[in-house]
């Protein structure tokens, strides 16, 4: 089981690094007064490669043993002292692209991220998936940009408006996602998109039906094969399912078993005492346990902890007076049993045990507990 979890934390980058064939991308962008380094990026960081911005020219060589996702950025050498954060320059300096072994070329009249980029079958085929998917990212651009403006304005009700419009986006995404994958099911972007589905929140509502349009050599791969045993674990926190039951011990040792709860909605929680994220959502959790927990709620956190001070004072820092476990281990058996490799992360259970909601968290956890507990 430990070597599933591992797995669920490293498998949505590329098991490659900086080893194996070389590559050399070679770009051209337009010559400007301000001086700039750029930085290639992939594996999550673990691959790294830099080099300056002469004349609008720059080179970059390294080795990598498979095609792998990766992000070119441009960063300005000495800013200004002071310099505010532009959303817009910041899309603009930034460009997603795949490297894969031989000569990749780089080469844009206006901003990187504009770039077209010319290589190998794969490098190809992203840079045609790119253009598939300008136009939503042009509308991102727009909504980045405006939302940063009403933040700065400490417009925060606006601010939350285009933020809303921005999650609309993300099906958007996914729509052409999927239309890329329906008519490339060979290509290994096809593989990176369904991958990305999937994401650390293992969502497999999302990855299955693209999972499915994939070529049978790409399906029947090693990695194909870990994807699929992915997707079978997410499964597990989809909507309409089931939960499957896990029993842990409380603070004091008693032994507590999810299915004890039936009869009640139950929000499953996941967290641990060093996760700011779910600390942050602790006032939320608070107030919705308060408002509800006379009305068929419960609430049952399953911590990561391998502290138990630790996470006994987190409990009681934080106000938590519903049910507690953990088995004190950070590879929780509950947090591998559903594929959790990220935290926070919850599900909302219907009083038949059935999965209703998925990674609910502040207004939008509000919203459904007030709709299915009037």
């Amino acid at each position: 089981m430990t070597r599933l979890f591992i797995a669920l934390l490293l498998l949505l980058s590329s098991s490659s690094f900086s080893q194996g064939n070389p590559f050399v991308i070679n770009g051209s962008l337009p010559i400007t007064t301000k001086k700039y380094n750029v930085l290639l990026t992939w594996n999550n960081g673990n691959g790294y490669e830099e080099a300056k911005l002469i004349n609008g020219k720059f080179t970059i060589k390294s080795l990598i043993e498979a095609p792998v996702f990766a992000t070119l950025t441009l960063q300005e050498i000495n800013p200004p002292a002071g310099k505010e954060f532009n959303s817009l320059e910041f899309d603009r300096s930034m460009l997603n692209l795949f490297i894969d072994t031989g000569k990749i070329s780089v080469v844009s009249k206006s901003f990187l991220n504009d770039a077209v980029v010319k290589g190998s079958k794969v490098v190809n085929e992203y840079n045609n998936y790119r253009r598939q998917i300008k136009p939503l990212s042009a509308i991102e651009m727009k909504l980045g940009e405006v939302y940063y403006d009403y933040k700065k304005q400490k417009n925060e009700n606006a601010a939350k408006g285009i933020f809303s419009l921005y999650e609309k986006m993300l099906d958007l995404y996914y729509a052409e996602d999927v239309l890329f994958v329906k008519s490339n099911p060979a290509s290994l972007v096809s593989f990176y998109l369904t991958k990305k589905a999937l994401g650390q929140e293992m969502n497999a509502a999302k990855a299955e039906p693209m999972f499915l349009l994939l070529d049978a050599a790409i399906q029947n791969s090693e990695q194909g094969k870990e994807v699929k045993e992915m997707i079978e674990i997410g499964k597990r926190s989809m909507v309409g399912v089931i939960a499957a039951d896990f029993t842990q011990p409380d603070t004091s040792g008693k032994i507590i078993s999810l299915s004890s709860l039936r009869g009640k909605y139950v929000l499953v929680d996941f967290w641990a005492s060093w996760c700011g994220p779910c600390r942050a959502e602790s006032p939320t959790l608070v107030k919705a346990y308060n408002k509800y927990k006379t009305k068929n709620f419960e609430i049952l956190s399953v911590s990561l902890d391998e502290n138990k001070g630790r996470w006994l004072k987190a409990i009681k820092d934080d106000g938590y007076i519903w049910p507690q476990v953990s088995d004190l281990k950070q590879a929780n058996d509950a947090a591998l049993l559903y594929g959790i490799s990220s935290i926070p992360f919850s599900f909302l259970l219907d009083p038949n045990g059935v999965i209703v909601g998925r990674n609910l968290r502040g207004a939008e956890l509000e919203k459904k507990l007030e709709t299915i507990l009037k």
